[in-house]
């Protein structure tokens, strides 16, 4: 069964699953591969870690477009509770972006559907 999303609701259940990711790393002390992997299409980020001593999320950035040589990272710092409003902020209403989002959604056993269909 395929579960029915306009661009809207997708987003505000982009936001729950944020604040499920959010609550589960302060359970387990760790950013689930999902959350990461949101995080990181969001931003454009080479990479996300969770800082577990300052309980932040940093996310790198590649200050350069070349690929001739070593890209210059930089690095920017958020705490874990400013999650939901950070990834709120960097939500993309383009159709790839609306895909990603869906089938992001459709893996979490909350909705309870093989598949996420997005209407505009």
């Amino acid at each position: 069964m395929a579960a029915y999303f306009n661009s809207n609701q997708l987003r505000n259940s982009i936001q729950e699953l944020v604040r499920n990711y959010i609550s589960e790393c302060k359970e387990c002390d760790k950013l689930s591969q999902d959350c990461i992997d949101l995080i990181r299409h969001n931003f454009l980020a080479e990479f996300v870690v969770y800082n577990k001593e300052d309980k932040t999320i940093e996310v790198g950035m590649s200050k350069t477009d070349e690929f001739d040589r070593y890209p210059e990272i930089e690095i920017y710092t958020f705490p874990l509770d400013e999650t939901v409003k950070k990834v709120d902020h960097s939500f993309k209403n383009n159709h790839e972006d609306l895909e990603f989002y869906g089938r992001l959604l459709g893996r979490q056993q909350v909705i309870g559907s093989n598949s996420v269909v997005v209407m505009e």
